[in-house]
C-alpha cells in the first residue's frame, strides 16, 4: 500500500494574531458574534450559508474568497466570548478561534490545507496572517464607532 503525498508532509499553518482596544469588551463581542456579519469583516469569506442547529451552534457552508468551498460549523460561547470556526470539509481542515479577554481579541489558527493547496501552505500561511490582521482591525473599527 502507498501513501498519498497529503499523508505523507502533514503540514499545518499555525498562528496567533493579537490586537489590543481600549473600548467597552461587550460592543467589540457583540460585532465579533455576529454570524451574519462574518463576511464584512473576514474578506477570506466571500459567502456564508448557515443555520442555528443548536443554541449559538450554526453549520452549513462557506465560500472562500478563492474560488472553492467548504463545510463550516461556527459556535459562539458567549461565556468564554469566542467564536470558533471549524472549517470540516473542503480546501480548509482545522480550526479558527477568536478570543475576547482583557482589552484584547485574537484569532488562533490551526489550519490544513488539502489537495493541490497544500503545495502552497507557506504562501497561505502569510495570506491568511495577513488576512486575519486586517479582519480583527475591521471588528474593531466598527467597535469604536459604535462607543460611546
Amino acid at each position: 500500500m502507498f501513501l498519498s503525498l497529503s499523508e505523507i508532509i502533514i503540514i499545518m499553518i499555525e498562528f496567533v494574531i493579537e490586537k489590543s482596544f481600549n473600548m467597552p469588551e461587550d460592543i467589540v463581542w457583540r460585532i465579533a458574534r455576529d454570524v451574519n456579519s462574518i463576511p464584512n469583516y473576514w474578506k477570506g469569506v466571500r459567502e456564508l450559508n448557515v443555520k442555528e442547529v443548536d443554541k449559538n451552534v450554526y453549520e452549513g457552508r462557506i465560500r472562500f474568497a478563492f474560488p472553492s468551498s467548504g463545510k463550516v460549523r461556527i459556535i459562539i460561547n458567549d461565556d468564554e466570548r469566542t467564536l470558533t470556526f471549524e472549517y470540516l470539509d473542503g480546501p480548509i481542515r482545522g480550526y479558527n478561534k477568536v478570543k475576547l479577554s482583557k482589552g484584547k481579541i485574537s484569532s488562533e489558527w490551526k489550519v490544513t490545507m488539502t489537495g493541490l493547496l497544500k503545495l502552497t501552505e507557506g504562501w497561505n500561511r502569510d495570506h491568511f496572517m495577513e488576512g486575519t490582521e486586517h479582519a480583527l482591525e475591521r471588528i474593531l473599527n466598527a467597535a469604536l464607532s459604535l462607543s460611546p
